[in-house]
């Protein structure tokens, strides 16, 4: 088998024959494609978004001149908004480029790590069937028999069970397992002792949120973990799912939302119940927390009966369910 490596730029190719040449080659082009659409795509809404940046400023001057100078309200930005404002402020800065490549961050890194923990909070919630129905019966609370419905903003801020459960599986599989810093002066520890300036640190998360001291039975699924009452006096950053500091993750309201939404539609018409025990997920931590051998489901309509399953992952013994 050849080794093949990816870099930022395209493949590197050891040991190939001619086969294993060319679907490198494939893949390289299918990569160079694949970043020509989505560069594309964002450099697109950049001058847009660009276009209308500079039609509103031509027409509130018109309006500052008109109306001499009246203070207005603010209006909250967009986050590509406020990078070109930054850049019609100050253009030798920051570049489209550099726009458009911390615009994709903001895309991506969200995608990844919001359906990750997607898939861990439906993979909980389906070996916790007690949590399960708590969720179904204040989804149905809210929604009743509408299955259809948008969801609003006010229909967010009821779904607190469904929040704490998003909570606590992020907990358990933060979709980040760890970060890194670089100290940017010395560190006096408790021990006292010194990590000196410019020292490279990891801080692993699945650690931290796995400690006893601050989560007991920390390998339970416990949503209540996170109702006001039974937060109050925890340490702050004894759960730091979206990092913590200045440099935390600055959609993470948005990704609470976002699970939300999709968390409440699909329990609004189905159920779930996961296949696989904790001793079977083979956890990999790379960016990105994963199970390395999938997280299989079985989804059932809510409107059909629950009877005993033979539904298993291949492999496995028949298990029954009610």
């Amino acid at each position: 088998m050849p080794l093949i490596l990816y870099s930022n730029t395209g493949p590197f190719v050891f040991g190939c024959n001619q086969t294993s040449c060319g679907i490198s080659l494939l893949l390289a082009k299918l990569k160079k494609r694949n970043l020509e659409i989505l560069h594309g795509f964002t450099s697109k809404v950049i001058q847009e978004r660009k276009a209308d940046l500079l039609e509103r400023k031509r027409n509130s001057l018109d309006e500052d001149e008109g109306n001499g100078h009246q203070n207005k309200r603010k209006k909250p930005k967009a986050f590509m908004d406020l990078l070109l404002e930054h850049q019609y402020d100050n253009p030798n800065e920051i570049s489209d480029t550099e726009i458009r490549e911390e615009t994709d961050t903001i895309m991506f890194a969200g995608h990844d790590t919001t359906s990750a923990s997607v898939s861990w909070t439906l993979y909980l919630l389906g070996r916790n069937i007690e949590q399960q129905e708590r969720v179904v019966e204040e989804v149905d609370s809210i929604f009743g028999e509408d299955k259809t419905r948008d969801i609003t903003s006010e229909d967010l801020t009821k779904l607190k069970y469904l929040e704490c459960c998003i909570k606590e599986a992020l907990r358990i599989y933060p979709s980040a397992p760890f970060i890194a810093r670089t100290t940017v002066e010395d560190l006096i520890l408790d021990d006292h002792t010194v990590v000196p300036k410019g020292t490279d640190s990891s801080v692993f998360i699945i650690s931290v949120h796995n400690d006893p001291k601050n989560f007991p039975e920390p390998e339970v699924f416990k949503p209540e973990r996170f109702f006001l009452e039974n937060s109050m006096g925890r340490h702050p950053y004894s759960y730091i799912p979206f990092s913590a500091g200045p440099r935390n993750c600055i959609g993470q309201k948005f990704a609470l939302m976002e699970q939300k939404v999709l968390l409440a539609h699909f329990f609004r018409n189905y159920r779930c119940f996961s296949l696989d025990g904790p001793d079977e997920i083979i956890l990999t931590a790379a960016i990105i927390t994963r199970s390395k051998n999938g997280i299989i489901l079985k989804i059932r309509p809510r409107n059909i009966p629950v009877r005993h399953s033979v539904a298993v992952r291949p492999g496995k013994s028949i298990k029954s369910e009610e």
